[in-house]
């Protein structure tokens, strides 16, 4: 008797098994990505110190008509010798007003207390804080200070590093990404990375405009009305741009504390000029910087600050802002126009 043959495969099971295998690689994938996340925001920081780097290339190469090479390396030379320059004439003034602003932290927020003890309000508000919150000595103890130094300073290291090798040779690098693509995508993939790095030469160049313009007008303002170590507290005051938002109220607090140490009057002018050169920067120049570089609203980037420091830590929260601006460039042209519009597009062609 013959034996009954077996229905057809009909690629059910196969495509299910493959299905199976594509979601574990998947996950696979970003479970690793998890893991490894410290080292891809120092790979994009290196990213970000290569672009910079291109940018101030670029013009150098054409009013110089040097070869690449040599103005990205006069360029990196150039910045070593500034940066050497600037702390030969002012590195002994700036380590002396820094330091004087740590030893005159603990004097200004004793001053601030008795200031604050002699209103109902302000005891309210002392009590409220000394049951909320840990004491100074504490804090003080809990933060690895030398540790973290040195721990940021190697990772800082390391971000300069990847930046210079990227930036001496960024078309094998592309390159490398494009073919990890299908070759019908590669022309695509690499019109996304171009766009991408054009919207991060456009974000530094507005950040540096900015981050300049407030080290200025607060150094200049704070020296006028007489609040000690005017320097240090400028150069605090720009650099803590790089991080909008949570970077320049983090920096006004050691001002108003050092202002607020000599009188309650100076702590009120001080407080006036970060208002002013606050106001200036968050209305006027970051948004008119922010439509000419690149178009990233004032909630996303604010998000993405606490978003990305969640995730991936300091090195997230000082890299939010540069990594909402290559994200929005993704976004806007792999997702909504490249699968959304697409497919609009192809279901209604007139």
């Amino acid at each position: 008797m013959e034996q009954p043959h077996p229905p057809p495969a009909d690629g059910s099971t196969i495509d299910f098994a493959r299905r199976v295998l594509v979601g574990a690689m998947i996950v696979a994938v970003l479970v690793a990505m998890w893991w490894i996340s410290q080292v891809l925001v120092l790979g994009f920081g290196g990213v970000v110190v290569a672009v910079i780097l291109r940018t101030m290339a670029e013009p150098v190469q054409r009013f110089l008509r040097l070869s690449d090479h040599i103005a990205l390396l006069i360029v990196t030379l150039g910045l070593l010798g500034l940066s050497i320059a600037f702390f030969t004439v002012f590195g002994a003034l700036a380590i002396d007003q820094f330091t004087a602003l740590l030893e005159e932290i603990p004097t200004a927020v004793a001053s601030g207390r008795k200031w604050l003890m002699s209103y109902t309000e302000g005891r309210w508000f002392l009590t409220l804080l000394d049951h909320s919150a840990p004491s100074g000595e504490t804090l003080l103890q809990a933060i690895p200070l030398a540790g973290g130094f040195l721990g940021a300073m190697g990772e800082a290291l390391l971000v300069l590093l990847v930046g210079i090798y990227l930036a001496a040779d960024p078309n094998t690098y592309v390159r490398g990404v494009v073919r990890l693509f299908p070759p019908h995508r590669r022309i695509r993939v690499s019109h996304i990375l171009n766009a991408t790095s054009e919207a991060l030469k456009r974000w530094f160049m507005g950040m540096a405009i900015d981050m300049l313009f407030v080290g200025v007008v607060t150094g200049t303002g704070l020296w006028l009305v007489g609040v000690p170590l005017p320097f240090a507290l400028g150069v605090l005051t720009g650099v803590s741009v790089f991080v909008p938002y949570i970077g320049p109220t983090v920096a006004l607090i050691p001002g108003l504390l050092l202002a607020l140490s000599v009188s309650p009057s100076l702590a009120l002018y001080a407080a006036i000029v970060y208002g002013v050169a606050l106001t200036i920067e968050g209305n006027v120049t970051q948004p008119l910087l922010q439509r000419w570089a690149v178009s990233l609203s004032p909630v996303v980037n604010l998000l993405a600050i606490v978003a990305f420091g969640i995730i991936f830590g300091a090195w997230g929260a000082v890299l939010a802002t540069p990594m909402a601006v290559a994200l929005s460039v993704l976004i806007r042209m792999a997702y909504v126009e490249d699968m959304l519009e697409a497919g609009h597009h192809r279901h209604h062609p007139g």
